[in-house]
């Protein structure tokens, strides 16, 4: 199944992961990226509901998790995409 993805919410999307990342994996944190591998940073399935419902809550949408799993969590870009490709507006 093909996802349509809304460019300008993913990059808003990735720009907030990487500035709340610090707050979820409890650690100093530099040059967060796209690239940063989540479960590197000991983000636990707790955590990323967490951030996930913050998200929400400062971008105003709500994220379909229906078929999220472990592969949408690799990165911040797999996250973004996910979130944006899930997201309905309020």
């Amino acid at each position: 199944m093909t996802t349509n993805i809304d460019t300008e919410l993913r990059e808003r999307v990735a720009g907030r992961v990487c500035a709340l990342l610090p707050r979820f994996v409890r650690d100093e944190l530099t040059d967060v990226s796209e690239q940063t591998r989540l479960i590197e940073l000991g983000l636990t399935s707790a955590s990323t509901l967490e951030l996930l419902l913050t998200i929400e809550d400062e971008l105003e949408i709500q994220i379909d998790v229906e078929e999220f799993d472990e592969q949408h969590v690799e990165t911040v870009g797999t996250l973004a995409d996910y979130v944006a490709g899930h997201a309905v507006r309020f």
